[in-house]
């Protein structure tokens, strides 16, 4: 909670006679907390937060747990409303790769929580000893880039990556100990946004007697809540270089990158306490997305529906036949006799294959093209549900970039 130091929220609280009524209840013998969460209610949060606080000081403990009370359940019944936050940060433009160094990518996602999500807030003035982290300007609960940074970090550390790899310190940078020897990271994060608030408690016992003490509040983002998550990757450092060398390092980045989010989103966790179990997303995403400027393009077929390798070399990338082998006049595939008489001239050799081919292209070629994840734009989004998938897609992205375009070749060697 941000305190208002400009108001006078101490003297307004005193001329409306409040601390007076709660400290006549709060000096019976038996005080009544239904009265005295009344008298707090009129209170606004810094007002509350100022009485709890003068409460605290003068050793009313049924004052200080009834103001908790009343600020919790304000807390939980609160709709924070991130939409302002959530479209300044979490709106993706994927035109910006235009401006960008070649081969910068961003990863985006809607994610669900499947254990509470627990943070430390930097302001130390409030009711709850721990708060979630939130928003100084707007109040919301987030999660910043910074934390996202360095979960993901820690989960690649416990994937086995050591602290001072070359690939670790090119990603994330490394610290700033002197000017010469610091280094800027290719990743930037982005803010995720929340809606709601909960509260986990614990219990800590007594050792001898075993019996419970204080409880403790702990402020979470509670389970099925959703976040966005957005990252964007720029190889900074590789302008200018060689195209191989600048490619080959995005693939190595883009590859250990998703490993490293499908562990921090589903093994590992984020925030606090996860070793016990806090901070672990579902496995399936919405709306997850790959924007590159690689040029690739991924093939999204059935495993009833695959597209034999040797027809391949007869296809354009979105599933139409190449010119070549349409005939003029009719605008249909070439008849056998007219592929004979061309198939040299256009490094074909095969005819046998081609009518393999045209029998193939014709009972399959609907389902086929339909098949197909293809955007007309040089810059490529392919889309995920999942982590699985996620890494399945960045696997084939890699695949498919390493090895030279054998399309044409002789399908007999």
């Amino acid at each position: 909670m941000i305190l208002d130091c400009n108001s006078n929220h101490l003297f307004e609280i005193k001329e409306n006679h409040i601390m007076s009524e709660l400290t006549d209840e709060l000096q019976k013998k038996q005080p009544d907390e239904n009265v005295i969460a009344k008298i707090l209610n009129k209170l606004g949060d810094s007002e509350l937060l100022i009485t709890f606080k003068y409460l605290e000081a003068l050793g009313y403990s049924d004052g200080e747990n009834c103001a908790k009370q009343v600020y919790v359940r304000r807390r939980k019944n609160t709709e924070y409303g991130c939409s302002f936050a959530k479209e300044i940060f979490n709106k993706t433009d994927s035109t910006a790769l235009d401006t960008l160094p070649p081969y910068s990518f961003i990863i985006e996602f809607d994610f669900t929580l499947e254990k509470p999500y627990i943070s430390k807030d930097d302001e130390n003035f409030t009711i709850v000893e721990n708060s979630i982290k939130r928003e100084k300007i707007l109040g919301c609960p987030y999660i910043p880039g910074s934390t996202w940074k360095g979960c993901l970090r820690s989960a690649l550390w416990h994937q086995g990556m050591k602290e001072d790899d070359e690939q670790i310190t090119r990603i994330f940078g490394n610290e700033r100990q002197n000017n010469e020897n610091f280094r800027q990271g290719r990743l930037h994060f982005f803010p995720s946004f929340f809606d709601k608030v909960d509260y986990e408690i614990i219990n800590p016992h007594n050792r001898q007697t075993r019996a419970g003490t204080t409880p403790i509040l702990i402020e979470c983002i509670p389970a099925k809540e959703n976040g966005k998550f957005s990252l964007l990757y720029v190889p900074f450092d590789l302008v200018r270089k060689e195209q191989e060398e600048t490619k080959k390092q995005m693939l190595e980045d883009l590859k250990l990158v998703v490993e490293g989010l499908e562990a921090m989103f589903t093994v590992y966790g984020f925030g606090a306490k996860t070793s016990s179990g806090y901070g672990i997303a579902s496995n399936n995403v919405k709306n997850g997305k790959v924007y590159t400027d690689i040029s690739v393009k991924i093939e999204q077929e059935n495993k009833a529906m695959k597209l034999p390798e040797n027809f391949r070399k007869y296809l354009n990338e979105d599933g139409t036949v190449k010119s070549e082998l349409i005939d003029n006049i009719t605008g249909t595939l070439l008849s056998n006799t007219k592929f004979q008489r061309q198939k040299t001239e256009h490094g074909f050799l095969s005819g046998d294959e081609f009518s393999k081919f045209k029998r193939w292209y014709e009972e399959n070629r609907d389902v086929y093209r339909n098949q197909l994840n293809v955007k007309d734009s040089p810059k490529n989004m392919f889309e995920f549900s999942s982590f699985d998938e996620l890494i399945d897609m960045a696997s084939k992205i890699c695949a498919l970039n390493s090895q030279p375009d054998t399309a044409g070749g002789n399908p007999d060697e």
